[in-house]
């Protein structure tokens, strides 16, 4: 009792110099910041990481069924148009494999529809998508739930609802559109530069072959 009494006065009679009190608090701040990305490490093996491997077991197994040349072959029909090589195609990469995996579905298009494929995957669909999927990008899950959580806290939880659908469409309906942008301001300065796309394919299939 009486070394408790000591050292209680001993701690009201003994301050910490200015530069240890700072130390303290930053490295309290660090452990804070540490114990609070755990925590939602392990909400996502609980939510998001099983959302991720399920689709990844369905998109094996569908391989498996139909075969890896049926599949390529049909990844390969989607890239005959506008519509489909920018929006079904990222669309079922996303939700498939997620992000960064999605690029490698750019092995189905040819050279000069890769950078608008690459920018509709990783930037115009992506955000929308993870409104209802989180699984498709959950390293940037905190901008949206940021955005969620300040429109149901302002306007309920229905607004929030009708807010990821909206953003949803509306990447659905915008996706083709940019998709073709890039595509074509893709082509004049390829143009420009003097790039020739089919000499470029016929190198690759040379040296595939």
């Amino acid at each position: 009792m009486l070394l408790q009494i000591g050292s209680v006065a001993n701690e009201t009679a003994f301050q910490l110099p200015g530069i240890i009190t700072a130390f303290v608090a930053v490295a309290k701040g660090l452990t804070g910041f540490f114990k609070a990305a755990g925590t939602t490490f392990i909400d996502n093996m609980y939510s998001i990481l099983p959302m991720a491997l399920i689709a990844l077991t369905v998109l094996n197994a569908i391989v498996s069924l139909v075969g890896e040349e049926r599949f390529d072959k049909f990844a390969q029909k989607l890239t005959g148009n506008f519509f489909t090589r920018y929006t079904v195609l990222p669309y079922l990469g996303n939700f498939f494999v997620g992000s960064p995996i999605v690029f490698t579905f750019g092995r189905y298009l040819k050279e000069k529809y890769k950078a608008a494929f690459f920018e509709v995957a990783n930037r115009t669909n992506m955000a929308p998508m993870m409104c209802l999927f989180p699984h498709v990008n959950p390293a940037e899950m905190y901008v949206w739930l940021g955005v969620y959580e300040g429109v149901v806290k302002m306007y309920g939880t229905q607004a929030g609802g009708l807010l990821a659908v909206c953003t949803f469409l509306v990447g659905v309906c915008t996706s083709s559109l940019i998709g073709l942008t890039i595509e074509t301001v893709n082509g004049i300065m390829a143009k420009r530069q003097g790039i020739d796309w089919d000499e470029i394919e016929s190198r690759k299939h040379g040296e595939a072959c």
